[in-house]
């Protein structure tokens, strides 16, 4: 009876061994023992401060997906969209023409690449509308783009500009009335997350020289 009893009292101090809690490393870094008991059951949670709610509240929600208009990567465009961002193979026919300030010489080079447009015009096709383009898109050639660029320009030389030198525009272009008008184009993008910045052009537009 005696030997049955110590065997049951040595089960019991093996069960205890192998039920005792399995120390964390976190927990080796403390100092002493926790003294406070547990708390009675049905005891509200303590408050939080006010302040410390609000600084919880203010903190951003790691689980909440990443704005659409925030990728890796992406800058927005601030600048105005131009022939360059359109169609950059042109800089070297846009850069060439004369300055502002040589009304006279830009309407000699606009008026030359006014007939290389109409010799060569663009066409319409299909857009692709996911990527923000128009169900139908103008495509402009070359030349019309560099001779619309050099038709705002004369536009711009000719707005308050004195009477020779309207003059002097007017003799380089001659005559005609429809030397005076041309087409022009406005340029615009779209942004496409995921696969990356369009532009187009819009569909030409007339214009005419402020003569």
């Amino acid at each position: 009876m005696r030997r049955l009893a110590v065997t049951a009292l040595l089960a019991a101090l093996s069960v205890a061994a192998c039920s005792k809690p399995t120390d964390l490393a976190s927990n080796a870094n403390g100092k002493g023992r926790e003294s406070v008991p547990a708390a009675a059951t049905g005891t509200p949670p303590p408050e939080i401060p006010a302040d410390e709610l609000a600084a919880i509240n203010a903190e951003p929600d790691a689980a909440a997906p990443a704005s659409p208009d925030i990728a890796a990567g992406y800058t927005a465009k601030t600048t105005p969209d131009t022939v360059l961002d359109y169609r950059a193979s042109v800089a070297g026919d846009i850069n060439a023409l004369p300055p502002v300030s040589d009304a006279a010489v830009l309407a000699t080079a606009f008026a030359d690449w006014r007939a290389r447009a109409a010799a060569s015009p663009g066409a319409q096709e299909q857009g692709a509308v996911q990527l923000g383009a128009d169900p139908q898109e103008y495509r402009p050639s070359d030349a019309e783009l560099v001779a619309a660029e050099a038709g705002d320009r004369l536009s711009a030389a000719l707005q308050g500009a004195d009477d020779t030198t309207k003059a002097a525009v007017a003799a380089a272009l001659g005559d005609a009335p429809e030397a005076r008008i041309y087409r022009r184009f406005d340029y615009r993008h779209s942004d496409v997350m995921g696969s990356g910045r369009y532009f187009y052009a819009s569909k030409p537009k007339g214009a005419a020289l402020p003569l």
